[in-house]
């Protein structure tokens, strides 16, 4: 030994490459290490094998589940397995990986140390060659049994499209506020490698946007978003055996702009109606709602007297000709707008405006309609207060022609004719109708009788009738 406390397996020298060392203490581990002798003394020490604990052997650990080829180049194979379902009760130390070429019988080690993960690379080969390979585990007792791929692999580059992992955030759009930033990044594999270009939808990327690529992941990275990076952003990977394409939606908020315009509607003793229209811009995120604020004349504090989803709103409980500033505000996901304030201060009082119909639409127009139908005239009417508004039906005579009041047999000597106008004059007639369905001649005229509010808007008639007839009008 060269170092005190590390004891001799061996008193003497042994001339096998194998030996057996007795009276160890069981469930203790214990390293190794081999050094040769000559007459010119000890050499170098090997390297110090893996702790081993002195214990009962148990069992070598079983084949590898599962032994494939995960990828080739012109002079390499990469290959894949899985852990053996059963360990033989001991740790596993590492693999042994074996290869043989083409039509040859004679395995060949491909790895001088053991391999601890459960993939290897063999490089070293000859292109176009084919080659088996098989793989096996190793425990304290030993070396387990073989696994060899299914069929023989060629070592040739492999031809591979772009592809990429997708989950669930892909499809996510990415939402940033005005001056935040945002990383849109995406891992790809392929033979040969992909290349990756990023594009805006609606346009070229901006200033601020920087991409940055590896031979696996691209990233592009935008900073100090503004409204106008609001786009869909994506990635094109493209090689020798195809491409594909993933788009990412990104949505850069910022506040809205001002409210359009500042109407005032219409006032009363207590009250002001104002009006607006939506912002130019929503500032990339809905418009949650408005909020109104009002400043009496002569002070300097607006206080905010409410907020709405519309277009309009009434503000209430304010002084009889007191006058006011009045502003709105657009308020969404990133905060207000800058406010749209009233020109003028308003004066809090009911205007008086004088009665005014406008006939523009229907002047000099004749109005042509089939008996028992409807029409409808529409005249905008204004004024304030609200005027009362009156219809009045002016009647005239076309040639002095008799018009028909009913269209249902009348049993009774007594009729009422509605829908008359007030104060127009009228004569009425009858006419009997017996059951041959023959006409008598029309009884003399009533005479003139004029239609006045005290006997309501209509006229009721008393009909003497003749000799077998029916009342007919």
């Amino acid at each position: 030994p060269d170092a005190p406390g590390t004891p001799d397996a061996t008193e003497k020298p042994i001339i096998e490459c194998a030996h057996k060392v007795l009276h160890l203490t069981e469930d203790m581990e214990y390293e190794f290490r081999v050094m040769a002798v000559n007459d010119a003394g000890v050499g170098t020490p090997s390297n110090i094998s893996m702790p081993i604990k002195a214990a009962e052997p148990k069992d070598i650990p079983c084949a590898p589940s599962v032994v494939c080829v995960s990828d080739s180049t012109n002079t390499s194979i990469s290959l894949e397995w899985t852990k053996p379902a059963d360990d033989g009760g001991m740790e596993i130390l590492g693999y042994i990986i074996e290869m043989v070429k083409g039509e040859e019988t004679e395995w060949k080690r491909v790895n001088e140390e053991l391999v601890a993960e459960t993939n290897y690379i063999v490089t070293g080969l000859q292109t176009g060659a084919e080659y088996k390979f098989r793989v096996a585990a190793v425990n304290h007792v030993g070396r387990g049994e073989d696994k060899e791929i299914p069929e023989p692999a060629q070592a040739v580059d492999r031809l591979t499209p772009p592809q990429v992992d997708i989950d669930a955030t892909f499809k996510q759009t990415h939402i940033v506020k005005a001056g935040g930033s945002v990383c849109l990044g995406i891992h790809f594999r392929g033979k040969p490698i992909p290349t990756a270009t990023w594009v805006k939808e609606e346009g070229e990327l901006g200033a601020m946007s920087e991409v940055t690529t590896t031979d696996g992941y691209s990233s592009l990275t935008i900073e100090n978003c503004s409204r106008t990076d609001t786009g869909k952003y994506t990635v094109n990977l493209e090689n020798a055996s195809g491409s594909k394409a993933i788009t990412f939606p990104v949505i850069a908020t910022a506040e809205p702009s001002a409210p359009k315009r500042m109407d005032i509607l219409d006032t009363t003793d207590s009250t002001v109606v104002l009006g607006w229209l939506k912002p130019e811009h929503d500032g990339g995120s809905r418009i949650q709602h408005y909020v109104i604020e009002a400043k009496a004349k002569g002070t300097d504090k607006w206080m905010v007297v409410g907020n709405t989803k519309n277009l309009t709103y009434v503000v209430e409980k304010l002084n009889k000709g007191d006058e006011y500033d009045f502003r709105v505000k657009a308020k969404n996901e990133s905060g207000y707008s800058t406010p749209k304030e009233t020109l003028a201060p308003v004066l809090v009082k009911e205007p008086h405006i004088e009665p005014a119909a406008d006939l523009s639409e229907i002047a000099n127009q004749l109005v042509t309609c089939r008996s028992n139908s409807t029409f409808t005239i529409d005249v905008p009417i204004s004024g304030r207060p609200a005027p009362k508004v009156t219809w009045k039906l002016e009647e005239m005579r076309l040639k002095s022609r008799w018009l028909k009041c009913n269209y249902t047999n009348v049993t009774d000597n007594f009729y009422t004719v509605t829908a008359l106008g007030e104060g127009e004059p009228y004569e009425f007639r009858v006419i009997a109708k017996n059951a041959n369905q023959v006409f008598s001649i029309p009884s003399e005229s009533t005479g003139s009788v004029q239609c006045k509010t005290d006997f309501g808007e209509t006229c009721h008639l008393d009909i003497i009738p003749p000799m077998q007839y029916t009342a007919t009008l």
